[in-house]
C-alpha cells in the first residue's frame, strides 16, 4: 500500500462493488502502469497518462453512511478490539520511489504481519466478533471454514489457533504448497479441491450449509473482513497525517473498502486511488 503526499492527480470512477457502498466521496481509479510511468502525478501527468475522466456525484442523497453495510464506527470498534493480536506496521519513506515520482511516497508494510498479509486484520476481527456473539462454546461446538488460495487462510488458521477456534479451509489444488503446509501447522482442517478458487468457494458452502455450527468467513465481501482492513487506514493517516493520496491494490475489492471508508472519514480531501495489475503476455 502507498501513500502519496505533494501532488494532485485525475479524478476518475470506482468500479468496485463494496468500494462503492463503502465510501462515495471521491474514491478514483487508476491503472499501475499509468501510475508509474508517469515522472510525477501532477496537472501535467494527465498528458502521459491518457484516462478518461467520469463525472460522479460526491455524496449521493440516496445513500446514508448508517445504510451502508459498513461503517466507520464498525472498523473503529474493529481498531480497539484487534490491536493487541496484530502488529500496528509503519509507513516507511521510499527514497527511490518519491524521486521517481516526484512526490513523497509512503509504503505501508503491511508484509510485517506474522503471516506476511493484511488479511489478518479481518480474520481475526471476524473470530473476535463471532466469539462475542456466541460465546465460548463456539470453540467446542462451532468454527469457521472459508475457501482460500493462500493468504486468508493462513490468517484464519493462525488467528483460529491464537483464539482457540476450529478452522476448515476449502483450497484448490492450485494453492501454493507452502501455504497449505503452514495452515495444517497452525492445526487448521484443510481440505484440497477443486482446481480454481471457484471450485473450492462451491464446496466450502456445501460444507457449511450441511453444518450448522459452521460459520463462513468470505474473504473480501464481508463486513467484518472490509472493517479488519478499514484499519489500515486509521493507522495511515496517524502515520502520515499530511497524507493527499492513498493507493491501495484491488482484488476482490474488501481491502479498498475498509481503507477508502476509513482514510475518507479522517481526511475527507485524501484521495484514494485503486492500484490495479494488468498481466501482459
Amino acid at each position: 500500500m502507498i501513500t502519496i503526499t505533494g501532488n494532485t492527480v485525475q479524478k476518475l470512477s470506482l468500479g468496485k462493488r463494496l468500494a462503492n457502498e463503502a465510501m462515495n466521496k471521491g474514491v478514483v481509479t487508476l491503472q499501475a502502469l499509468q501510475l508509474f510511468s508517469s515522472k510525477s502525478l501532477d496537472s501535467s501527468a494527465k498528458e502521459t497518462a491518457p484516462v478518461t475522466q467520469v463525472k460522479t456525484s460526491t455524496k449521493p442523497a440516496s445513500v446514508r453512511p448508517e445504510d451502508l453495510p459498513v461503517t466507520f464506527s464498525d472498523i473503529s470498534r474493529a481498531h480497539v478490539r484487534i490491536k493487541n493480536g496484530i502488529r500496528k506496521t509503519t509507513c516507511e519513506k521510499s527514497f527511490f520511489l518519491s524521486e521517481m515520482i516526484g512526490a513523497n511516497i509512503y509504503l505501508k508494510t503491511e508484509f510485517a504481519q506474522f503471516t506476511g498479509s493484511f488479511k489478518e486484520r479481518g480474520a481475526r476481527n471476524a473470530i473476535l466478533q463471532l466469539l462475542t456473539q456466541k460465546g465460548e462454546s463456539f470453540k467446542k461446538q462451532g468454527g469457521v471454514i472459508a475457501a482460500s488460495a493462500g493468504n486468508h487462510a493462513l490468517a484464519l488458521a493462525y488467528h483460529g489457533k491464537e483464539l482457540g477456534v476450529p478452522v476448515t479451509v476449502v483450497m484448490p489444488t492450485v494453492a501454493p504448497l507452502a501455504k497449505v503446509d503452514k495452515c495444517r501447522k497452525f492445526g487448521a482442517n484443510i481440505i484440497i479441491h477443486g482446481a480454481h478458487i471457484g471450485d473450492a468457494k462451491e464446496h466450502a458452502e456445501t460444507l457449511y450449509e450441511k453444518n450448522p455450527n459452521l460459520v463462513y468467513i468470505n474473504g473480501y465481501d464481508d463486513p467484518s473482513i472490509v472493517a479488519g482492513a478499514g484499519t489500515i487506514g486509521v493507522e495511515i493517516v496517524e502515520a502520515v497525517p499530511d497524507v493527499d493520496y492513498v493507493v491501495v491494490p484491488v482484488g476482490g475489492a474488501g481491502l479498498i473498502a475498509g481503507v477508502s471508508c476509513a482514510v475518507k472519514t479522517l481526511k475527507p480531501d485524501c484521495k484514494v486511488l485503486i492500484f490495479k495489475f494488468q498481466l501482459m503476455f
